[in-house]
């Protein structure tokens, strides 16, 4: 096989690689993400130069795979990390199998080393593309299992087939739910607000917040207003802030957005953080959430996050469920000091959506 790799061109081979996304992941045909404003969106626009660290395999027949990885700072022990979040990984239909993606996947590795990134992260859900990564050094760091909130049942019950049980299901969640509320922490003094994003950086000391909050974590992604910006703007899509105050402090924040996974009207939480005693900040933050469901006409609550940090928020106290749907953060690093310190245990990170390009 006759692969050649190199670094990729935007300014000539745009329409090529566009091609390539389309019979790549043929589920997002006539969708945003298979359009060339998407893709500036999200490649060119990332606050960083250069905005992203991209890569492609050559055979005679044209571009057979492609590699990209977006320069995220990490913030681990009070020392920057420059790590590159790889995503739309492909592989031309014509050349799956043929080792295309492992092979690719080491060039970009090692170039991506040789430009100053000390380690790379990945969020796989597919078992099947795991393999590829591990034959490149990547390593498994732990699970990030989804978890799902339910306020009504009605679609959840009706994409399995028994839309029947709905109304005997909302009763029941709904005493469940006034019961779990009943035990919940207090929330005196504490208020709740819902935000357009872009109206919540205007208005709040979001800078302030970030500093208090990144001084409390051990490993932490650096979600300034200009991430915040990128993140948030390039899906096209209504995101969402709700806040939680003490009388006029920002002690805690989510931001979430409407989605419709297997047609389910749901909200995903992309991020939490918080300031004070978390649970206490959470009961507010939840109140937040099912104001919101029930104006956009969400049934569930649904986020992402590892065990560790679920069972230290006690989701389960505000009706969170674990769902069989698993994601994997995987890691390698690609310098001396990242493989000193970037440490594959889930109680140093606190990730979430908001670390990947998910949602």
């Amino acid at each position: 096989m006759n692969l050649s790799f190199s670094r990729f061109r935007q300014d000539v081979e745009l329409a090529e690689q566009r091609a390539l996304f389309s019979s790549a992941f043929p589920e997002n045909a006539g969708l945003p993400p298979e359009s060339e404003a998407f893709y500036l969106r999200k490649f060119g626009g990332f606050p960083h130069q250069p905005p992203a660290y991209e890569y492609i395999a050559r055979d005679p027949d044209g571009m057979a795979g492609y590699y990209a990885a977006i320069p995220l700072t990490y913030q681990i022990n009070g020392e920057d990390f420059l790590c590159g979040m790889v995503c739309d990984v492909m592989t031309a239909p014509r050349m799956q199998g043929k080792g295309v993606f492992t092979k690719l996947g080491a060039y970009s590795l090692d170039s991506l080393g040789k430009d100053g990134v000390d380690f790379v992260t990945g969020f796989p859900r597919r078992p099947a593309v795991i393999p590829g990564h591990l034959k490149v050094g990547w390593k498994i760091a732990f699970r990030l299992p989804l978890y799902l909130m339910p306020l009504r049942t009605n679609a959840l019950l009706a994409s399995r087939g028994v839309g029947m049980l709905a109304p005997i299901a909302n009763m029941l969640l709904k005493a469940t739910l006034g019961i779990l509320q009943f035990f919940a922490p207090g929330t005196e003094g504490l208020n709740v607000r819902e935000w357009d994003w872009k109206e919540f950086l205007a208005d709040q000391d979001y800078a302030g917040f970030l500093r208090q909050w990144r001084a409390q974590s051990r490993n932490s992604l650096e979600k300034n207003e200009a991430y915040l910006r990128w993140r948030l703007g390039f899906q096209g899509v209504d995101y969402r802030i709700v806040s939680a105050h003490r009388g006029d402090k920002l002690i805690g924040l989510s931001i979430l957005r409407s989605c419709r996974p297997n047609g389910v009207p749901s909200l995903a939480l992309m991020d939490i953080m918080t300031l004070e005693s978390e649970q206490s900040v959470l009961s507010v933050l939840v109140d937040g959430w099912r104001r919101l469901a029930a104006r956009t006409g969400d049934e569930v609550v649904l986020t992402m996050m590892s065990e560790h940090h679920a069972t230290r928020r006690s989701l389960w106290l505000f009706g969170f469920l674990r769902t069989p749907a698993v994601f994997f953060l995987i890691i390698k690093c690609l310098s001396d000091r990242a493989r000193e310190k970037v440490l594959p245990n889930p109680s140093h990170w606190d990730l979430m959506w908001i670390d990947c390009d998910d949602l």
